[in-house]
């Protein structure tokens, strides 16, 4: 007797365990499916095993083309340090002064909130150690925020402090609310009148 339709599909349904591999393995699908987990689950979670588990293959076969969960972890810190810049660059194109600092700092809240793992990624020290390429990528992270500053009429040493103290704000600032710290409270009027604030007192560094 023949088996039971009902048998028959269920013998070529795929285990639900293992998810079936649709993309073609290289650096780059590797490197955008890690940022995806990152998202999902986290950066003390990804490891080699874990990732690889998420593509439907093995672990051995990402060795093919990463050397290590290190090459991955910082070749992923790259690719955010350059998207994070892009995006600043994009939305502070054409503006100066207190607009660009509103829509700048808008957009790297947004971003830390639409991507969280990436954004601990961003943020995880150290920040480059003994690795000069990886050091001066987090520098040039401040790039966009210090030619904003330089309509301010800021220029050298004292725009790059100034950028500093603007990225400690923001990055507190969306620490707290990540961490739920200002759940009762009106966190959008907060971050208005802080950044009011913060640009009030670049503007009084051109006296």
């Amino acid at each position: 007797m023949s088996a039971r339709p009902e048998a028959q599909a269920a013998g070529t349904r795929r285990s639900p365990s293992r998810p079936s591999r649709t993309t073609k393995l290289s650096r780059d699908a590797i490197v955008n499916a890690a940022l995806t987990f990152l998202d999902r689950e986290g950066w003390d979670a990804l490891t080699i095993n874990a990732l690889a588990g998420q593509l439907g293959t093995k672990g051995p076969s990402l060795y093919n083309h990463v050397d290590s969960l290190d090459d991955l972890r910082r070749t992923v810190r790259m690719r955010v340090i350059d998207d994070i810049i892009e995006m600043l660059n994009t939305v502070g194109a054409g503006r100066t002064r207190d607009d660009a600092v509103a829509v700048m700092a808008s957009a790297y809240r947004s971003y830390a909130h639409h991507h969280p793992g990436r954004y601990s990624a961003f943020t995880r020290m150290p920040f480059g150690g003994d690795d000069p390429e990886y050091s001066a990528a987090t520098k040039a992270a401040a790039g966009p925020v210090i030619e904003v500053l330089t309509s301010y009429g800021l220029e050298g040493e004292d725009a790059f402090y100034a950028a500093l103290q603007f990225w400690s704000a923001l990055h507190g600032f969306v620490l707290l609310e990540m961490t739920g710290v200002m759940d009762d409270i009106d966190t959008d009027a907060v971050f208005t009148d802080m950044l009011r604030r913060l640009a009030a007192g670049m503007g009084q560094s051109e006296s």
